[in-house]
């Protein structure tokens, strides 16, 4: 059975904004899309996690894993990495293009969200971001699931043209462009 990549991103988002935004995630056998799927969370709600491996499930089975740029997706929406692992089989790799800090983030969260000890403990594993070099340059990855050597492995595996892997770059379009046609979080 052919291993299969699966990278969900989140379409537009204001600051402080509220109601709805689109997420995508597109599947990848080897070097190949092979399907994608739009689906719609609460911008700073709590459905993350629910969509994504709904969504997930729906295109992928193992052997196989998921990539995120972010546990934050749709403001502070926050995916529980053992959920997500737990709802799909797979394990989570979570790739960042800077240093990600929880501390950042701490002070908005408890300012703004009665529930921020909830999403701070979804955000825990923030903590043991490892700093790599990839054939493309230095990212910080997140796992859940999976070796970080394996991870690295993964992630080198689809950084066709920078140091991002193409399923999540192609997310993000996908993700964006439907909210742009939606008319979802416009100003």
């Amino acid at each position: 059975m052919a291993f299969t990549v699966v990278a969900c991103d989140d379409g537009e988002v204001r600051k402080l904004g509220e109601g709805l935004t689109t997420v995508a995630c597109i599947a990848y056998r080897e070097l190949w899309p092979f399907d994608a799927s739009l689906g719609l969370i609460r911008v700073d709600g709590l459905d993350a996690t629910s969509v994504l491996s709904g969504m997930i499930s729906l295109m992928a089975r193992p052997p196989g894993a998921v990539l995120l740029d972010s546990i934050t997706i749709g403001g502070f929406n926050v995916v529980s990495l053992p959920g997500l692992s737990r709802l799909t089989g797979m394990p989570a790799i979570v790739v960042y293009s800077y240093e990600p800090s929880v501390e950042r983030l701490e002070a908005p969260l408890r300012q703004h969200f009665a529930d921020a000890e909830l999403r701070l403990r979804a955000l825990a594993p923030i903590r043991g971001a490892r700093r790599v070099m990839t054939r493309r340059g230095e990212l910080y990855l997140v796992t859940w699931g999976i070796e970080l050597s394996e991870a690295v492995k993964v992630v080198e595996a689809y950084q066709y043209f920078t140091k991002v892997p193409e399923p999540i770059r192609v997310a993000h379009r996908l993700a964006s462009e439907a909210s742009r046609l939606m008319g979802l979080q416009q100003a």
